[in-house]
């Protein structure tokens, strides 16, 4: 029967609709979770870049902490040579001596920041490149999101122009019994296979299933009500 194959189609069609834009509805989502992932690898990497640069700005700092120190600890020096009485002697020997001191504890601190400086280079070189490596799959995968949505969006165009001229080859009241049933059950028309209605799984009895093989008119599943469509297996 020509209009219930036509109808089969039109449900087809309608099955395809929905399950693509259900796909399409969820990739401002999913597009939204990549660029967020792309944000955060940026972000990662903006604050090793700055632990970076901070143990720069210290280093800097120290080093001229330790210039200075070593322009006081000579001029202190100096002022030994020029000392009349032991006082004055003791206490620029006692500025000598602390200059020393921190200067050899400044020289120690830088060392272990240059040796931190080194370490840090080398975790962000990693990091850098793990970034752009990671960041090109996500912008890959937006790409075929993308591709994807504009591919679905028209097969959408295309199936539903297909509908739109199936419809109107459907006669009024058939089409207003499968909108009622589709309201109804969420689909219209349920397949038959081995004496079987594949929209509730209950059998179904001979007779009927003798009367649904000749294909001559519309027939409805006893129990879901569904109408009921039989389609021959293509031969090999």
């Amino acid at each position: 029967m020509e209009e219930l194959r036509l109808l089969w189609r039109i449900q087809e069609l309608e099955f395809s609709i929905k399950e693509a834009e259900e796909e399409t509805s969820r990739y401002p989502r999913e597009r939204k979770n990549l660029e967020e992932e792309l944000l955060k690898m940026d972000q990662r990497l903006k604050e090793a870049q700055k632990e970076l640069e901070d143990l720069e700005k210290r280093r800097r700092r120290l080093e001229q902490e330790l210039e200075d120190l070593r322009i006081k600890v000579k001029k202190s020096k100096i002022r030994l040579l020029e000392v009349k009485t032991n006082k004055e002697y003791e206490a620029v020997l006692n500025e000598i001596e602390w200059g020393q001191n921190a200067i050899s504890s400044l020289e120690e601190e830088i060392l272990g920041i240059l040796e931190e400086i080194d370490k840090k280079k080398v975790e962000f070189e990693r990091l850098k490149e793990e970034t752009n490596l990671e960041k090109g799959k996500i912008n890959e995968l937006i790409s075929r999101l993308e591709n994807r949505q504009k591919e679905l969006k028209e097969k959408v165009s295309e199936w539903q122009k297909e509908k739109g001229e199936l419809v109107k080859s459907v006669p009024e009241e058939l089409l207003e019994l499968y909108k009622n049933l589709k309201h109804k059950r969420g689909f219209a028309i349920a397949r038959v296979k081995d004496e079987i209605c594949q929209g509730c799984f209950l059998h179904i009895p001979p007779q009927l299933y003798n009367e649904i093989l000749k294909n001559e008119r519309i027939y409805t599943c006893p129990n879901c009500k569904r109408i009921l469509y039989y389609e021959k297996e293509s031969a090999n």
